[in-house]
């Protein structure tokens, strides 16, 4: 399985699984490729992209029918994670990006 590291100057680096990375590229409206970046003055929009994304989540899980304990957990008791939870780290590297001015890349 493929893994995508971002990286920023100004912050540590995240490694996330490249399935994962797949849907965030899609929000910020960015081909999936191994390498790319997102520059200083784009992080604005990315950030406000990948919040505005994880606010419909949060809206569409309290507006779903309450699945029983089993649908939640599965069949192993674990629970899964949500997007809000994967891109939680890329959203606080834009953040701590945007402060520094500096780019978010990726490769």
């Amino acid at each position: 399985m493929a893994l995508v590291v971002f990286r920023s100057k100004a912050a540590a680096e995240i490694t996330m699984f490249a399935e994962n990375a797949r849907r965030i590229f899609e929000i910020i409206g960015r081909p999936e490729s191994a390498r790319g970046v997102i520059t200083a003055e784009q992080g604005a929009d990315a950030l406000q992209r990948l919040n505005a994304a994880v606010e419909q989540e949060k809206e569409h899980q309290k507006s779903a029918p309450a699945a029983s304990a089993d649908e939640k957990t599965g069949a192993s008791g674990a629970r899964g994670v949500t997007f809000s939870q994967r891109a939680f780290p890329l959203i606080e590297m834009l953040r701590a990006a945007q402060k520094k001015g500096a780019d978010v890349t990726w490769g």
